[in-house]
């Protein structure tokens, strides 16, 4: 296995995490009247009506390549089945006991126990995880459907187009990645390695004696938090590429880095390592999230207008990632016609106003609450394209250490 170090103690200094805050604002759209301002639609020029156009481009995840020894590794099972009999023999004869003046019935003897045993032992060697890849490629489809604003290519279907074109189970070149995407009628491959699997004993820190106020009760919660890394952590290493089938070009090239810890125990498990390890690949590509969520940004229209423009329907929803309190963005488009070519070309700027997705979300649909000043929130009609902000990642407190 790579790099297994000798324990190491690790302290940690005292810092705030900021928290995400799930949910979304209880809205009840029909408690909203329907007001004349409302009922108020865009007119979308021609120039920006391609600009209009709502796509939810297909994309393929293939099985990440495995640079690592994981794959290789293996572990030993041991099984002992023993039978076995017991035989008892007793043996002796009764006298008389005592000496002078004094007369009595006794026993004399010996007992034995004799036990006979039949050992048969049975040892078999097991791979311990030969689907490094596979996970890796989950993680990403995983990573890929909560950010939403794809269709993602049936597994099972990508499958079968490999194995009749005898193409490996990973794609590892961006030629055979593009031709592997037209055959499946795809916008993008998403392929990449998994580039090391590296495992380290921390042990645990005891600073009883520094408890209590000022600069014992900080040392106490560093110790706290470095003690969330006790025991074997495993660190991975993944590279995710993002092609273009069209082009063949590599749009994405990113290396993120995931931790978890495999049990407490100074005896390494590796079962648990490899559970571990799959953790920590989904947390890697957490890392990547927001640059999927740039390129596939979830696109839609407002469809209805209520209470003043204080809430919108629009029209995407569970289906394609939405959830509630996610933040989304309105947009407003303008021709614009150059003084001197007299070329007309389209604008887009941003509505400076904060949309939030409800608790009201249905799978074609979603219910926002549209905040901001009223002459911003007049910018806002029925027709206009939001579209969801950048995510960012969620794996602070893991970069931490």
């Amino acid at each position: 296995m790579n790099n297994f170090l000798k324990p190491t103690v690790i302290v940690a200094g005292l810092f705030v995490l900021s928290a995400c805050v799930g949910g979304g604002p209880k809205v009840d759209p029909m408690s909203y009247q329907i007001t004349p301002a409302d009922a108020e639609r865009i007119e979308i020029p021609n120039v920006c009506r391609a600009s209009y156009k709502i796509e939810f481009p297909r994309v393929a995840v293939v099985e990440f390549e495995n640079n690592t020894t994981f794959g290789d590794m293996t572990a030993t099972n041991t099984s002992v089945n023993t039978k076995g009999t017991r035989k008892s023999v007793s043996a002796g004869a009764a006298g008389i006991v005592g000496g002078p003046g004094a007369v009595g019935v006794g026993y004399v003897g010996a007992n034995r126990t004799d036990f006979q045993s039949n050992t048969q032992i049975d040892s078999f060697q097991r791979q311990i995880s030969s689907k490094v890849g596979e996970y890796a490629q989950s993680a990403v489809e995983n990573t890929i459907s909560k950010v939403g604003g794809t269709q993602m290519y049936d597994r099972k279907k990508l499958d079968k187009i490999m194995s009749e074109q005898k193409f490996q189970m990973t794609v590892g070149d961006p030629a055979t990645a593009v031709k592997l995407g037209k055959m499946a009628g795809v916008q993008y491959i998403i392929t990449g390695s998994v580039d090391n699997i590296a495992a380290k004993y921390v042990d645990k820190i005891d600073n009883n004696n520094n408890v209590g106020g000022g600069l014992g009760a900080a040392l106490s919660i560093g110790t706290a938090l470095a003690n969330t890394q006790a025991g074997w952590n495993i660190n991975v290493e993944i590279t995710v590429q993002l092609i273009d089938v069209e082009t063949g070009q590599i749009i994405v090239s990113q290396k993120v880095t995931g931790r978890e810890v495999a049990g407490g125990s100074s005896n390494f498990n590796p079962e648990l390592a490899v559970t571990a390890a799959k953790k920590a690949m989904g947390e890697a590509v957490d890392d990547i999230k927001p640059v999927f969520s740039e390129k596939f940004a979830q696109k839609g229209y407002i469809q209805q207008l209520r209470g003043g423009k204080a809430v919108a329907l629009i029209n995407i929803g569970s289906d394609k990632g939405m959830q509630p309190g996610q933040k989304l963005e309105a947009f407003d488009f303008m021709e614009i016609v150059d003084p001197m070519t007299n070329v007309s070309s389209c604008t887009m700027t941003t509505i400076p106003v904060e949309l939030t997705v409800s608790e009201q979300v249905q799978p074609g649909q979603s219910w926002v609450l549209i905040e901001g000043k009223p002459e911003v929130t007049s910018r806002v009609k029925v027709g206009t394209i939001i579209q969801r902000k950048k995510l960012s990642g969620q794996s602070m407190f893991k970069k931490m250490f």
